[in-house]
């Protein structure tokens, strides 16, 4: 959702008071880029059994309109994470447990 009064996009949630500005239900629906940026990273060793360690999870700041999302890393070695790199998304299962398939966002290195 884009804030109508600022431009500021809340994704992949937003409440009925821009965080930016702070007008109420000023919402309109925007799509929003599956590319972005790394904004911040970790490579972490201790995850449940479905993951496989050492995992890089990172917030990536979406390409224009913009917002922001924390996703999990696929294709990316943990020595190959940075801050700024390209990315894209992909929305999809990431573990299968017990008959149930739970979705999410993944991201891998963008090929420009």
């Amino acid at each position: 959702m884009r804030c109508k009064e600022c431009g500021f996009v809340a994704y992949p949630e937003y409440h009925r008071i821009c965080l930016k500005c702070g007008a109420v239900d000023q919402w309109e629906k925007v799509k929003v880029s599956s590319k972005g940026t790394v904004h911040t990273y970790i490579i972490s060793y201790t995850l449940p059994p479905q993951f496989e360690t050492p995992l890089p999870l990172a917030i990536i700041d979406l390409d224009p309109p913009g917002g922001r999302i924390y996703a999990i890393s696929t294709e990316t070695k943990p020595e190959d994470m940075q801050i700024g790199l390209r990315v894209e998304l992909d929305f999809r299962e990431i573990y299968y447990s017990e008959g149930i398939s739970t979705p999410s966002f993944k991201f891998k290195p963008l090929r420009e």
